[in-house]
């Protein structure tokens, strides 16, 4: 996330109980808590710019806003979440702050987006496509163990991909329209992706998976673009009497590395005369890390530990609807 803007700006910082209030008691001390006393230790921690309270709203139970004009310096949300004191705050009081800051009369104060990108594994879908894969064949452990050392970050994520798709050849060539019958959309991302539809903000998918389940989440969501993995597929053979994977990536289509990602949302901002700080990006794996620094907003949505760290800013709900709070009241474009 960018220092935008010149010497006025606008801070917004928001609110999510990791538990929703259970009682009035609980409501009005989480409220009290996120509303003065956090502006109390926010001004004591930046003495050196100007903050002004605009306003304080609680926007669903658990969720609560305060918008304050700043002045120079700025601070970075990136890195200023992650000081002692605010990380102690949210410990304390059972909660998660995202921060955002835009140049001050910029879209009702809040951050104008154009173009939303997302990762599709453990994102906008529940599973690792991957695992899905080798659960077909029996070999789930072994995939999944480097599933997961990948995604935080710990291999090289072309590498254990290639690894991984290896110990899948001989999987059926159809098996995605089985994985279609058991894949599960994650909650909220039918509104969240409404929403942005509906203010006619370019909605992505770009995933390290793989092609077949990508295309097919753009058509279910209604998605502007998707980009993925695309696999090799082996005519039946004596081994394998079926047309089967081939347990290869395609080398006529790019591979879907963080560097990609990256590319894909700053070439589609480009193609389209986005500035990209009117973009915003999900996911939640260690191949997004380089999207979600580059975007205007970037959120890594219930993701792995290394990602909660580096990312500019992390949320884990139980819902992506929840995000719709961080766009503050986009305007609706209509027809």
């Amino acid at each position: 996330m960018s220092n935008e803007g010149g010497n006025n700006a606008r801070l917004i910082v928001t609110f999510f109980a990791k538990s929703r209030p259970s009682s009035q008691d609980d409501f009005r001390s989480q409220s009290v808590a996120c509303g003065p006393t956090f502006s109390q230790l926010l001004a004591s921690q930046l003495s050196a710019a100007q903050l002004v309270l605009d306003s304080y709203c609680t926007l669903a139970p658990g969720i609560f806003q305060s918008v304050y004009s700043i002045t120079n310096p700025h601070p970075n949300p990136a890195k200023f979440r992650h000081h002692a004191s605010i990380t102690a705050f949210e410990a304390l009081h059972a909660v998660e702050i995202v921060w955002d800051i835009v140049p001050d009369g910029l879209s009702k104060g809040f951050r104008p987006v154009r173009l939303a990108v997302f990762d599709m594994d453990s994102t906008l879908i529940n599973e690792e496509v991957i695992d899905e894969l080798a659960r077909s064949i029996g070999i789930t452990s072994a995939v999944s163990a480097i599933t997961a050392r990948a995604m935080n970050g710990e291999l090289d994520f072309e590498h254990s991909l290639r690894e991984r798709l290896a110990l899948l050849k001989g999987v059926k060539a159809d098996v995605w329209d089985e994985l279609k019958k058991t894949i599960t959309i994650a909650e909220g991302a039918k509104e969240l992706i409404d929403y942005l539809r509906e203010r006619h903000v370019l909605t992505v998918v770009v995933s390290g998976g793989f092609a077949p389940m990508a295309l097919w989440l753009k058509e279910q969501l209604g998605l502007t673009y998707a980009f993925a993995n695309h696999l090799v597929v082996s005519p039946s053979n004596a081994t394998y009497q079926y047309p089967h994977l081939s347990g290869e990536l395609s080398s006529e289509h790019p591979i879907v590395v963080p560097e990609y990602k990256q590319l894909v949302l700053e070439s589609l901002a480009k193609e389209h005369s986005i500035p990209l700080s009117e973009t915003f990006v999900v996911g939640d794996g260690s191949n997004d890390l380089l999207m979600l620094g580059a975007a205007g907003l970037g959120v890594a949505w219930r993701a792995k530990a290394r990602v909660q760290r580096e990312a500019p800013q992390r949320l884990n709900g139980t819902t992506l609807s929840d995000l719709i709070f961080l766009l503050g009241n986009q305007e609706s474009k209509g027809t």
